[in-house]
């Protein structure tokens, strides 16, 4: 679970477009909050990274044409993406031009092939010397020299081939902790229905809900559980169920910190200790928190800038 979750209103019980304005009964106060993560700590990147590796892992079973890409930038098609991007600053702009680039690649593709190019693809920043964005990802595909020729962004490296071992290494760019740009959060791009080959299979009928003898889990070839993606979620269960799922896990008094189980039957002083220990921790490995760290942003954001500047600089040979 998240280590800074916060409770938020549950809409289902606002007056809205999708109840239009009707709000259903309330049969127990506890549904009125729900807990959302943060998003930038150790435990929701690793949510994240692992709810990928099992959509990926499915996907590729079923479609055997994926490959393996990286694709850059030059600095002359970075600078002419960026000049057409407003309002955004800092990391939030490095990930607008990899959006602005990979819709314009898919569109290109779409022209072409009558279809969209079927897609998982994640951002990055480089490490070394001009430390640009990039992308690393799959695409699906049997037109392979087609790769690099419609992107024309820059460079592309393809792997032909893709197993576990392509997922497990891709989906690490989702829950990276970046030294050098802690405020950054990688961004993902991708087509609908990765995965969802699971729903049709007959592992999936393990998960059909059964009340309090419901299967959660995912379990792969090897036998390993694993947490069911929100995604398999929101398609097996329906909304009442998985409300209810919810209250029977609040009425067993236990907590997860860090994969640990924690009994808060008795009181949650145990609970509040672990997690604490676990905030440390995310920290000491360069995870983000709960907090804006302005002073932070305000600092990467400028170092992003004079990066920029300098990348011009020398593609102008020292003009402007």
């Amino acid at each position: 679970m998240c280590l800074y979750p916060r409770l938020i209103q549950n809409r289902k019980y606002i007056k809205n477009k999708k109840n239009g304005g009707d709000i259903p009964p309330i049969m127990d106060r506890r549904v009125l909050m729900v807990p959302v993560g943060c998003g930038k700590c150790i435990e929701c990147k690793k949510q994240r990274a692992r709810n990928w590796q099992v959509r990926l892992q499915e996907d590729i079973r079923f479609n055997a044409n994926s490959k393996f890409v990286t694709l850059t930038f030059t600095e002359i098609e970075l600078q002419k993406l960026d000049n057409e991007i407003k309002g955004l600053s800092g990391y939030d702009r490095d990930n607008e031009i990899c959006r602005l680039a990979i819709r314009r690649y898919t569109e290109r593709w779409r022209k072409k092939y009558g279809k969209t190019l079927r897609h998982w693809l994640v951002t990055e920043l480089g490490q070394e010397r001009t430390e640009r964005v990039h992308i690393h990802g799959l695409v699906w595909t049997e037109n392979v020299k087609d790769i690099k020729k419609i992107w024309k962004y820059g460079k592309v490296w393809i792997g032909d081939y893709v197993n576990a071992k392509t997922i497990n290494y891709i989906v690490k760019y989702v829950n990276k902790a970046d030294e050098k740009h802690k405020e950054y959060n990688s961004k993902i791009f991708v087509s609908k229905g990765i995965g969802k080959q699971y729903l049709e299979r007959v592992d999936s009928k393990r998960n059909i809900y059964k009340k309090d003898k419901t299967i959660e889990t995912y379990k792969t070839k090897t036998g390993l559980e694993m947490a069911l993606p929100i995604y398999y979620r929101n398609k097996i269960y329906n909304e009442d169920q998985r409300e209810a799922l919810w209250l029977e896990k609040l009425d067993k008094e236990e907590r997860y910190v860090c994969g640990v189980k924690v009994d808060i039957s008795k009181g949650e002083d145990e609970y509040f200790k672990l997690l604490n220990m676990m905030r440390q921790k995310n920290k000491r490995l360069g995870y983000g928190d709960d907090e804006k760290n302005w002073e932070l942003k305000r600092y990467e954001n400028r170092r992003r800038y004079i990066k920029k500047l300098e990348r011009i600089k020398k593609l102008t040979g020292g003009v402007g």
